[in-house]
């Protein structure tokens, strides 16, 4: 933003009152979403005692019922940024909300089953490792490498614990000598079963054994060989204590009075995730997470593992296997009967029944993906997590389809034009797939590394990038694959972009070599794609990465710069021209479908732009704007709660002249045009038909002259005698249906056109492209 709007905005302050009264009606329907996709985001759980289930989402606590897997009750409030602590047995819990602007942590802790604050105290500095006495209102946070004590039913500090704790040491990490962390941190605490001692484990690496009388540090548990402790669990007798490290699948268990090592094993060829003694303490469960192995840097992914191992304590033998058919398994829960498990994975959360061995209640109905998307129709959201694929329909806002990798990984993805297919990749296959079903209608092989995938308008090609060069894959001749390799290939090639335009005919790519951006033109000559012509971006001044997007018909390119500067291109079959220029915005950006107007966001909300003013307007916010329909009638938004936001996006555009935050231009007051303009005609380039918009101070005779490149005169319109005002909107431009005089359509290529209003006269370029 130019430093002289502040003085335009302050200037305009008793305007602004009267233009929020005028433009109110048109954005009160925007506001609030109309519609929500999926359920909160699930972070933790626990058991209660009567067999219900503590379910913590991002902005609060959730009570579901395990017979039919609905909320039956919810709770508390979370902040953007905080932790969940449960008691032992989940009658309480701590909310330990973080402040983002300055190191304060809020401390809440509620009855469970009365639903009730029980008490609230602030703590100067942040803690992520808490743990509740099991016996006494104690709770012990770690913070700032100190241990603090606190009454939790008064909020009353008990002090500090007292004692020496090592420093960070070397340690090994996958047999290379390295430091474990660049600072000694706390990663897990847990009273022992009469509260009389404390166990914290950490990154120094250590476990130390802190006497809750004394309130000092009374020793070591030795015997930790590996790197880093990352979590701690107690026998529910008080005999054992287990620890375990997460990459090296590594479980330590211990005898609790003697502090003696009794046994140590590996658990699983993945990393372990989670574990929970047995409540007769003679089991220890624990869960281990995907492991991915391949026969080398490009091949095939070859196993999985995400089981819950069941170990026996005493003879420390592994006695059982269990799991279900979904990755990435993050937590495991444990009822208070040892009869059912909750499986916390990437994608679902399972009710498991320990005795059967089977799922008793799948929640699948929440976004968890590595890529999200809408349909071209905003009818359908997609999203994939590499292990599965979740449909919506947005519509009904119900989850329709849900699809396994079935032992592969899922990579980026397309929608078809006409919602119909799924191109998505799974190494080493490009398959498409039926969006209805989730079947697989056909298959590409190819080599592995596939990525940003593009339809052509017709359905027929998939163009996707590939380690630098671009693969077509044609759905009518799927034996074949044509193999684009950019001019100039080096191995420094990165980040290409892809789009068809023109009726496939051709397809627009845009790739980076070392700092500079390059825009690719390839031609289609009858079934085959050939390169065609390239242009170079010059490195933005602020960094020399960038990203694309071009508008719906493929007539604007967009090129991002990572410093947050967003520069717009004029781009046709023979010259590229910077247009415009708008400060701090960043990536997702959107044209309309007019592509008068532009969808970006700005400090992480929605801003929407008249670009070629280079203008921001005033709408409702809508924080984490993330995608918009190709008919721009429903945009798309992530909310607090993890779930998806549906909103009007025809709603959020002005339906006349609107309330804009200047942008070192001169602007329209209520409705009072300050200055003659010739605007850009929309769309452009096009193809047959356009509009011509401009502005008038007075009334005034207006003519459009239309002139080929040689100069000579095509069509002249008159609209006639107009009054002073905006005539910018499509149903009060000029509009021009690219016919001669004589009614013959004309010949691609760039034309100019010419205003005469009075003593104003403009011209402008625009451009033809069949």
């Amino acid at each position: 933003m130019k430093t002289s709007n502040t003085l335009i905005r302050r200037s305009f302050q008793t305007a602004t009152v009267l233009m929020s009264l005028v433009y109110f009606c048109c954005f009160a329907f925007a506001i609030e979403p109309i519609g929500t996709i999926g359920q909160p985001f699930p972070e933790q759980h626990a058991f209660l005692p009567n067999g219900n289930i503590l379910r913590a989402v991002p902005t609060h606590i959730q009570v579901i019922d395990p017979r039919t897997g609905a909320v039956i009750d919810a709770f508390g409030e979370r902040t953007h940024v905080s932790d969940v602590v449960f008691s032992p047995t989940a009658t309480h819990l701590a909310i330990l909300n973080y402040a983002v602007d300055s190191v304060t942590t809020t401390v809440n802790v509620w009855d469970v089953n009365a639903r009730e604050q029980v008490s609230q105290w602030e703590i100067v500095g942040r803690s992520r490792v808490a743990a509740f006495s099991q016996t006494d209102p104690l709770l012990a946070i770690s913070f700032e490498n100190e241990i603090h004590l606190w009454n939790w039913q008064t909020g009353e500090s008990l002090g500090v614990m007292i004692g020496e704790r090592r420093p960070s040491e070397t340690c090994y990490y996958f047999n290379n000598g390295s430091t474990c962390t660049s600072n000694a941190q706390d990663h897990a605490s847990v009273f022992s079963p009469d509260s009389r001692y404390l166990i914290v484990v950490s990154t120094r690496p250590d476990i130390e054994l802190w006497n809750i009388k004394t309130r000092r540090l009374e020793g070591h548990f030795e015997g930790h060989t590996g790197n880093w402790v990352e979590d701690v669990v107690i026998s529910p007798d008080g005999t054992y204590i287990a620890t375990f490290e997460q990459e090296t699948a590594s479980v330590y268990v211990w005898d609790m009075e003697s502090r003696q090592l009794l046994w140590k094993a590996k658990s699983g060829i993945g990393g372990i995730s989670d574990f929970v003694f047995s409540p007769d303490s003679q089991h220890l469960y624990i869960a281990t997470k995907t492991v991915r192995l391949r026969r080398s840097n490009l091949g095939p992914w070859q196993g999985w593992d995400d089981q819950v191992r069941v170990w026996d304590v005493n003879t420390r033998q592994q006695v059982d296997t269990f799991g279900s058919e979904f990755r990435s398994l993050k937590e495991i829960k444990l009822s208070p009967d040892g009869k059912m498990m909750l499986l916390y994975y990437w994608d679902a959360v399972v009710l498991w029944d320990i005795t059967s061995k089977k799922q008793l209640w799948i929640w699948a109905d929440f976004v968890y993906g590595w890529d999200d998307a809408l349909s071209p129709d905003g009818r359908t959201f997609v999203s994939t997590s590499g292990y599965f694929i979740k449909i919506w329909d947005i519509p009904s806002q119900q989850m329709r389809l849900f699809v396994s990798a079935e032992g592969g990984l899922f990579r980026e993805f397309a929608i078809s034009p006409d919602r119909q297919k799924l191109a998505i990749g799974k190494d080493p296959w490009l398959e498409v797939r039926d969006l209805q079903t989730g079947k697989v209608e056909s298959q590409f092989q190819h080599t592995y590394g596939i990525a940003d995938f593009a339809f052509s308008a017709s359905g027929r090609w998939i163009a996707a990038e590939n380690w630098g060069d671009i693969l077509i894959f044609d759905l009518e001749n799927p034996e074949t694959v044509q193999r684009l390799i950019p001019p100039n290939r080096t191995n420094s090639i990165s980040n290409h972009w892809l789009t068809f335009r023109g009726n496939d005919e051709y397809l627009v790519s845009s790739d980076r070599v070392d700092s500079h951006r390059r825009i690719l033109l390839w031609k289609r000559e009858d079934d085959k794609f050939a390169f065609h012509r390239m242009w170079q971006i010059p490195p933005f001044h602020r960094s020399s990465g960038s990203s694309v997007r071009l508008n719906p018909d493929g007539s604007i390119l967009l090129a991002l710069s990572e410093g947050g500067e967003l520069q717009i291109w004029m781009f046709t079959p023979m010259t590229i021209e910077l247009v415009a220029t708008l400060p701090g915005v960043d990536f997702p950006a959107h044209f309309s479908r007019d592509g008068r107007y532009l969808f970006t966001n700005r400090d992480d909300t929605l801003q929407i732009w008249d670009w070629q003013a280079e203008t921001p307007l005033e709408h409702p916010p809508i924080p984490d704007y993330f995608d918009i329909s190709q008919d721009r009638s429903v945009l798309t938004s992530y909310a607090e709660t993890g779930q998806i936001q549906i909103w009007d996006g025809n709603a959020l555009l002005p339906s006349q002249a609107v309330a804009v935050e200047p942008g070192g231009k001169q602007i329209v007051i209520l409705g009072e045009v300050k200055r003659n303009q010739l605007l850009q005609n929309f769309p452009n380039p096009f193809n047959p038909e356009t509009w011509i918009p401009f502005r008038l101070t007075d009334k005034s005779d207006v003519m459009i002259q239309i002139y080929n490149s040689t100069g000579q005169l095509v069509r002249r319109l008159s609209p006639g005698t107009l009054p002073a005002g905006d005539y910018s909107s499509q149903a009060q431009a000029v509009y021009w249906d690219g016919r001669n005089q004589i009614g013959e359509p004309v010949s691609s290529g760039v034309y100019l056109y010419t205003i005469q209003a009075g003593n104003f006269s403009a011209t402008r370029k625009m451009l033809i492209w069949k």
